[in-house]
C-alpha cells in the first residue's frame, strides 16, 4: 500500500466522547480514495467537471485505537480487486507518530457517470494500473465481529413498523451535505447515524441511565465496526427517519443494526449494522455488562433484523 493522505484529528472534528467523530473518518477517507484513483490515472473525481466519479456502494470500516484531538494521521491504501465496472479499495488510517493501526477501510465502490449514476465501464490504462498494482486487505482490516448473512428482508418503512424498530431519529438532508454533483457525501453515512443515536435506549441502557441522571458514571458508546450498505442517494431537502434494533450482544459489545428511511416513499437510503460497547468516558475503557443490563438487552433483541 502507499500513502495517499496525511493530516490531523482537529479539535472541531471530536466530540462528546473525547475522540474523532466516526463522521470524519470517512471524510479523510473519501479524499484518500481520490487520491488514489489520481494516481492510478482517474483523476479530478470530486470536481464539477469531472466525466466520471466513484460512487460507493458497501463500506465495511473497523475502529482500532482512539484518535484524539490533534493527533497527527495518515492512510496508505490500494486496490484489493477490481472488475468492468466496480473496484474494491481497502485503506489503513495510521497514528502519524507512532504508525499504530487507527482504523482499516474495505470500500466497494462504481465507476458511475456523476449526473445519473450510470456505471460503465473504466478507461483502458485506468484499468491496467488498477490490475497491476492490487493489494490484499491486511488481517485487521477482515470483519470480526460482523458475519454476512445472505437472503434477508429488505429494510422499508412498513417493515420496520413491524419488527417494532424504535425511531431514534429524524431530519432532513442539508444543502451543505451534498457534494459538487448535487449528492450526499458519503460521510454523511455515519455523520447521521452518529448524531441520533444516542436517543436508543434499549440498545444502551446504560447512557440512557447517566441521561437520565439515574447515575454519575459517565458513559458513552464508540463504534468499534460497521458495515454500511447504500441503496440510495439523498439529494438536498429530501427526509429521512432512522430505526433502529439491537441484533445481538455479548459479555462487552453489542450488535446493532440502523435502517435510513425516506419517510415518503418507505424505501431505504442506506443501512448499517454495527458492533458497539458502553465505554466509561473517564478510565477511557470498555465496561463489562452487568447481569441487569444483560437481562434487558435479551428482551430487546429482535429476531431476524439485518443491515
Amino acid at each position: 500500500m502507499i500513502e495517499i493522505w496525511r493530516g490531523n484529528a482537529n479539535a472541531w472534528e471530536c466530540d462528546e466522547l473525547g475522540h474523532m467523530n466516526v463522521k470524519f473518518y470517512l471524510a479523510k477517507a473519501g479524499e484518500a480514495v481520490a487520491n488514489l484513483a489520481a494516481l492510478t490515472g482517474l483523476r479530478d473525481i470530486h470536481r464539477a467537471d469531472a466525466n466520471a466519479t466513484l460512487l460507493p456502494t458497501t463500506l465495511h470500516i473497523r475502529f482500532l485505537a482512539e484518535v484524539r484531538p490533534g493527533a497527527p494521521l495518515l492512510i496508505e491504501g490500494g486496490w484489493s480487486m477490481t472488475g468492468d465496472t466496480g473496484c474494491s479499495a481497502v485503506l489503513v488510517m495510521r497514528h502519524g507518530g507512532t504508525g499504530k493501526p487507527a482504523a482499516s477501510f474495505r470500500i466497494d465502490l462504481d465507476h458511475v457517470s456523476p449526473r445519473d449514476g450510470r456505471a460503465f465501464a473504466w478507461p483502458s490504462h485506468f484499468a491496467e494500473r488498477q490490475r497491476a498494482g492490487l493489494v490484499e486487505p491486511p488481517a485487521f482490516a477482515l470483519p470480526r465481529g460482523i458475519v454476512e448473512q445472505a437472503g434477508s428482508e429488505p429494510a422499508s418503512l412498513e417493515r420496520a413498523d413491524t419488527l417494532g424498530l424504535e425511531r431514534v431519529g429524524q431530519g432532513r438532508f442539508t444543502l451543505g451535505e451534498m457534494d459538487v454533483f448535487g449528492r450526499m457525501q458519503s460521510e454523511v453515512l455515519l455523520g447521521r447515524i452518529s448524531n441520533s443515536v444516542v436517543n436508543f435506549k434499549a440498545g444502551f441502557p446504560e447512557e440512557w441511565a447517566f441521561h437520565q441522571g439515574e447515575t454519575t458514571r459517565r458513559i458513552g458508546s464508540p463504534l468499534l465496526e460497521c458495515r454500511i450498505r447504500v441503496q440510495r442517494w439523498p439529494r438536498a431537502g429530501d427526509g429521512y427517519v432512522m430505526r433502529s434494533g439491537l441484533k445481538s450482544f455479548g459479555p462487552k459489545v453489542r450488535n446493532i443494526v440502523h435502517w435510513i428511511l425516506d419517510p415518503a416513499t418507505g424505501k431505504p437510503w442506506w443501512s448499517m449494522e454495527g458492533v458497539a460497547a458502553a465505554m466509561d468516558l473517564d478510565t477511557r475503557k470498555i465496561i463489562d455488562l452487568s447481569d441487569e443490563v444483560q437481562v434487558g438487552l435479551e428482551q430487546a433483541c429482535i429476531a431476524g433484523i439485518e443491515a
